[in-house]
């Protein structure tokens, strides 16, 4: 107040009026701006705290997956290896049988010992194959990998395989129910430790010869009516050996552990 009187004093009314009018403006824009500061920095420190919020949510996120793309890697290389071995093997057998008369020469014409190894390890290389599919489904519900179109493409052959099993459109013995099919892959697993696996096939005989076990006998049993009914084509056979066949090119595209050769539709 004597700083107000002091400037009206000193340079008349009109004068001093504007000076205090500048004085009060310039003291009421500084109030102004420093409150519109103080607003400012506490939006930005809400801003700032929501962006830093998102990226530690994402960053978790990211780690999350990375972490289930980390666990689903080592899952796949624990189990695609026997699943290929599982899928070549059968389809090498079907190919015999398709090929090379594998049923007439030793289930037909073979002495005794040649026919009982070549129904119950038939029987085996099937029940191997559902085995390992149920071990998959069981672990990770389904392959996948890193292309969608090549995880998409293996679940569509997967299927394909089970419908051609379970279908009547064929006419022959061995048309296998998708309950028997599960059924069956589930006796064939045990447990290792902390993961699970597939009989061999000594543990086969052992579990299942001498008609031990119902799914399995039928198994083995279809694979005999195959070989010795008069007018089986085989058809369903060289169905699933085909789509056997595309399965290794999903799984083993370069032919790394099974040269292209190797691996021929029937």
């Amino acid at each position: 107040m004597e700083l107000v009187q002091v400037l009206i004093v000193a340079f008349g009314g009109s004068v001093a009026a504007l000076a205090v009018t500048a004085f009060l403006g310039k003291a009421l824009i500084s109030q102004l701006l420093a409150r519109e500061m103080e607003g400012l920095r506490s939006r930005l420190k809400v801003e700032g705290d929501t962006l830093v919020e998102s990226l530690k949510a994402r960053l978790q996120q990211d780690a999350r997956l990375d972490d289930r793309q980390f666990a689903l890697a080592q899952v796949m290389r624990r189990y695609q290896g026997p699943l290929l071995h599982a899928v070549y093997d059968l389809q090498s057998r079907l190919y015999n049988i398709l090929v090379n008369r594998f049923f007439d020469v030793y289930l037909v014409g073979g002495s005794p010992t040649q026919k009982q190894y070549a129904a119950y390890n038939t029987s085996f290389l099937i029940a191997q194959f559902f085995g390992w599919i149920e071990i998959i489904r069981q672990e990770v519900q389904f392959i996948e990998f890193a292309e969608d179109d090549k995880t998409r493409r293996f679940s569509d052959i997967r299927d394909e395989i089970y419908g051609l099993w379970q279908t009547d459109r064929f006419g022959d013995p061995l048309m296998i129910w998708a309950g028997e099919q599960r059924g069956i892959g589930e006796l064939m697993i045990e447990i290792r430790g902390d993961q699970l696996t597939c009989k061999g096939y000594a543990t086969f005989l052992k579990s299942f010869g001498a008609a031990q076990e119902q799914l399995v006998d039928r198994l083995t049993q279809a694979v005999l009516a195959s070989a010795t009914k008069q007018g089986v084509l085989h058809d369903r056979l060289l169905a699933v050996q085909h789509k056997l066949i595309e399965m290794l090119e999903v799984l083993d595209p370069d032919g790394l552990r099974f040269r292209a050769v190797w691996r021929t539709k029937a």
